[in-house]
């Protein structure tokens, strides 16, 4: 009787569908407990980290920065990754409410009152802004809200396989418009950062689905929110690293961020980047860092 109950239960939360990907099915989940849909990333072996061709080309194109910025990213190297589940979104300030309200942890930074930016406009605040991701939120905090959800932060390698969705030697998750060429531009079309312009229309944070997602239908992994992730940062990491299912450094002082977020600075186009390595102390809580969780294949599936 169980395991036919059991049997029902994943039959009701696993839903195939066509993805952009490889053209093939691929599996999405619902996760019971926050709602959130979870996109099946295969398993298999990608490249992760930048090649010293594409990081020259972006020194020859803007004096501004030097290689020592993109020195975490070398050397580039094959992983091997099981299959995971990522959220198709990140984390909604909707979900953060209901995982609050279920445990009674803490309202993150920015719920109730929007900083002082000096902006045009005002910065939106976590309870009247339920579609947008939520930030303010420390590795802790994201650590415990996924453990709650039963799901868990991504492996830094996770996040960026799921990134690339499929490309490869790309710098950004969406294929370059002239075939052969390495997509070395941002476009406003793809990703909410820095400014207004386009399709970008937000300063601060944009509602989570806003731009088209990448070919494994993951929306907003560019921009939008830094996302953390749950290895410790080690800029050398990549020299030492394990070929398959590698987890980061056993210890650390901060843990890996990634994917960019809406208030770019001079850098801003380069931390968007697949590649890019960024990092923080764990119980830092400010207004561009956010997440979105992993899960291991249900066992029954």
């Amino acid at each position: 009787m169980k395991l036919a109950f059991m049997t029902a239960l994943i039959i009701l939360i696993v839903i195939l569908i066509n993805t952009l990907g490889s053209g093939n099915p691929t599996a999405t989940i619902l996760n019971d407990v926050d709602g959130g849909e979870m996109v099946c990333v295969p398993s298999g072996s990608f490249l992760m980290g930048s090649q010293a061709d594409a990081i020259s080309s972006l020194l020859e194109a803007d004096q501004r920065v030097s290689k020592e910025f993109f020195r975490a990213e070398y050397p580039q190297h094959e992983v091997f990754l099981s299959t995971f589940y990522i959220d198709r979104y990140m984390v909604t300030n909707a979900q953060y409410q209901l995982f609050m309200q279920a445990t009674g942890h803490p309202a993150p930074k920015y719920w109730w009152t929007a900083p002082d930016t000096g902006g045009q406009s005002s910065f939106p605040v976590g309870e009247e802004n339920p579609d947008h991701p939520v930030v303010g939120v420390s590795w802790q905090d994201a650590s415990a809200y996924c453990k709650w959800a039963g799901k868990r932060l991504p492996s830094e390698a996770e996040w960026e396989k799921a990134a690339r969705g499929g490309l490869v030697d790309q710098n950004y998750p969406w294929p370059s418009q002239v075939k052969g060429r390495i997509n070395s531009q941002l476009s406003r079309e793809k990703a909410n950062y820095g400014g207004i312009g386009g399709s970008d229309r937000w300063h601060w944070t944009a509602p989570v689905g806003s731009f088209s997602p990448n070919q494994y239908g993951i929306f907003d992994i560019a921009g939008n929110g830094f996302e953390w992730c749950n290895d410790w940062y080690a800029e050398d990491y990549y020299s030492r690293s394990s070929s398959r299912n590698p987890l980061g450094p056993e210890t650390g002082l901060t843990r890996v961020l990634r994917g960019g977020s809406w208030n770019n600075n001079l850098f801003g186009k380069y931390q968007m980047r697949c590649a890019y390595r960024f990092h923080s102390r764990p119980r830092t809580r400010n207004m561009v860092i956010g997440f979105r969780c992993v899960a291991d294949v249900p066992l029954l599936q």
